[in-house]
């Protein structure tokens, strides 16, 4: 079962609002098909009954015009490439959670920053 019961409800609204343009190119089956999953996974994991994979999350957020990474934390997933650099450097943990109340414009500079190579 997915973590956060508005995750389902959330692909399910997408989904509805991109069928409203194109009703046959978003039905469940035929966002299914694209993503190379059953009409019936797709109904579960819009329910919020099944749980969905990094992979499909990733596929059905760029179908539908989603930030995947926004998804993620709402299945209780966590990127593979964050789970593998928290997992070889865990002080990074550390730095997230000094990071976590920084307002926006100022987070953003500070990525940008590091990016650069500017810190």
């Amino acid at each position: 079962m997915s973590d956060d019961p508005d995750l389902g409800p959330r692909l399910r609204r997408a989904r509805l609002a991109r069928a409203a343009g194109d009703a046959r190119g978003f039905s469940v089956r035929a966002v299914a098909g694209r993503l190379g999953v059953s009409a019936t996974y797709l109904s579960l994991v819009e329910r919020g009954v099944q749980r969905p994979t990094e992979a499909f999350l990733r596929a059905i957020a760029a179908d539908l015009g989603l930030e995947a990474e926004a998804l993620l934390p709402l299945a209780g997933r966590v990127a593979e490439d964050v789970t593998a650099a928290l997992l070889a450097r865990p002080a990074l943990a550390e730095a997230v959670r000094a990071l976590r109340d920084l307002p926006e414009p100022e987070l953003r500079r500070t990525i940008r920053r590091i990016r650069d190579g500017d810190w």
